[in-house]
């Protein structure tokens, strides 16, 4: 395939002199190629998930939770994941769709929309009006689609407080997690934090409406000095691969589909970049960059907004920037680490070490040291991380250099707002009632009664097997087993949820040997005569 132009890789840092039609047609021209071979990949994507997930394979790899595959394993959501084995099933009885779709007639976005709505005896009436109207009209005709993962309707809430408060905040959403015995989001825990706040303090909640989302920023003065990449060439190839017939075989072409399709997101990132920052929607009549995403390339607005956020973090980290381009670390990983990540690659080396539930906690770990005015550099591999002491920090210090920020549904927004005004004494800002509403959770969860079982406080009350987010049904195991002389030590003690316990160790699908806490080797994934799908120390792995 063609590579970009060495005229469109001119630069550009003298906008007055920019031909924006020209630009405007050129990068076009290359975002709908690129469109079109994301849309492949997402096809591959659907129809291997679709075998994965009607065989469980996630159960038979050693994972408890197909959340936890999906994140671990290919840097999506498992409900991004689901969604894609939907529209790839309901391709298979919509043939003429389907056709329309490969030969790039069709948009991903019209795709979903037309597999929602569309039978095998309407599928050429729906078709037409796929070809002949915009994607918004079909929207507007396809009452019955569920809601695109990317594109469910929450609203960003964030208060500008000092840092000793946004730590404080850490320590709640950890708490929360801990008290509900799940992983819950930043979204989630907020709602269980407010609940918990306005129980001892029933004021009456303002009613006001929740803030607008803030519109994304885009900063001047970017060029086209990043647009030299050339197109990968394999994704016709991939469209080639058959489902596969054991777990082991579809995690591979998984995993090989994802990072295809991460390269074209970079790509389409640093593209997008310019278009946005030059306003260039313009020139074909869309009154917003959001339109001509959604109309023009089949995108949805708000992983067009994530591919250009991340394509402007990413420039200044060039390290991190590199090891996302190559595929060695994932979409997640790279946006976890990009808050801590500097020019050096100190982090970036980390993010592919360890598990992402490790780097996630390490990265927490590193801002709560930063806000405590502490060097953020990562720890050890295999320390234990105790949380730094936010009143390191005067107590008196007011200086608002820290945010709280969430994305949550508007009842969820409105609920946490209210327990802020439920706390905030007369005329104090809003940051005072979000302190106070943190001291007492926090003072009411920590006072609950403890376990008596020492183990699970020192695993953080968690289950230990790697990329695991479980927090509930909690088993004390026995690393060497009683029965073949292991003793009842700590060092021979580890906690594991009753799935890994039951149907992962003692079913043979995951194997631990060493000591505990930090040099048990946990094997996942095993199989006869192969070496095992992941092989770790703690949560750090092994070539």
């Amino acid at each position: 395939m063609e590579v970009v132009p060495a005229e469109v890789l001119a630069d550009t840092v003298e906008r007055r002199h920019v031909d924006r039609d020209l630009c405007a047609l050129q990068l076009d021209g290359f975002l709908r190629r690129l469109a079109r071979q994301e849309a492949a990949c997402r096809r591959v994507l659907g129809r291997l998930a679709r075998t994965f997930l009607a065989g469980h394979y996630h159960h038979r790899l050693g994972f408890a939770r197909l959340s936890d595959y999906t994140r671990e394993r290919l840097g999506l959501s498992a409900r991004q994941v689901q969604d894609l084995a939907r529209v790839a099933e309901r391709l298979e009885s919509l043939p003429a769709i389907a056709a329309a779709f490969a030969a790039g007639d069709l948009s991903w976005t019209q795709t979903r929309l037309l597999a929602t709505a569309a039978t095998a005896d309407s599928e050429r009436e729906w078709l037409a009006l796929a070809r002949d109207g915009t994607v918004r009209a079909l929207e507007a005709l396809v009452v019955r689609l569920p809601p695109d993962p990317d594109e469910r309707h929450r609203l960003r809430f964030s208060v500008r407080c000092p840092r000793r408060v946004r730590a404080r905040w850490r320590q709640a959403v950890e708490l929360a997690r801990r008290m509900a015995g799940s992983e819950l989001t930043l979204a989630q825990a907020a709602e269980v934090i407010a609940a918990e706040g306005l129980s001892a303090a029933p004021a009456p909640v303002d009613d006001r409406m929740p803030p607008e989302p803030e519109p994304v920023e885009t900063p001047p003065d970017l060029g086209w000095s990043r647009v030299d990449v050339p197109i990968p060439e394999d994704v016709e190839k991939l469209l080639q691969l058959g489902p596969g017939g054991d777990p082991f075989t579809v995690d591979e072409r998984l995993r090989t589909a994802r990072r295809v399709m991460q390269r074209i997101d970079w790509q389409m990132g640093v593209l997008l970049r310019t278009f946005f920052d030059l306003r260039l929607h313009r020139a074909f009549g869309f009154p917003s960059a959001s339109r001509y995403v959604a109309g023009r390339l089949g995108l949805s607005a708000r992983k067009a907004r994530a591919l250009v956020a991340l394509e402007r973090g990413l420039r200044r980290t060039p390290a991190l920037a590199a090891a996302y381009r190559e595929g060695a670390i994932s979409w997640l990983r790279a946006l976890t680490v990009l808050p801590v990540a500097t020019a050096d690659d100190a982090w970036v080396a980390r993010a592919g070490e360890v598990t992402l539930r490790r780097l996630v906690a390490e990265v927490e770990w590193a801002l709560d040291r930063r806000d405590a005015g502490l060097p953020p550099a990562p720890p050890p591999p295999d320390a234990t991380l105790a949380s730094v002491e936010w009143q390191m920090r005067a107590h008196h210090d007011e200086t608002l250099d820290a945010d709280i920020t969430f994305a949550a549904p508007p009842s969820v927004v409105a609920l946490f707002r209210g327990a802020l005004d439920a706390f905030r004494p007369a005329g104090a800002p809003l940051w005072k009632g979000c302190e106070k509403v943190l001291e007492h959770v926090c003072g009411e969860w920590e006072s609950q009664p403890r376990h008596r079982d020492p183990v699970f406080a020192r695993d953080g009350w968690r289950c230990a097997v790697p990329a695991c987010t479980s927090r509930a049904n909690l088993h004390d195991h026995h690393v060497l087993y009683r029965s073949a002389g292991g003793d009842n030590s700590r060092e021979n003690r580890v906690t594991v949820c009753a799935w890994h316990h039951l149907r992962g160790i003692h079913l043979g699908r995951i194997r631990a040997h060493g000591m505990a806490p930090h040099a048990i080797i946990w094997e996942i994934g095993l199989r006869r005569g192969r070496p095992p799908l992941m092989r770790t120390v703690g949560d750090r792995y092994l070539s």
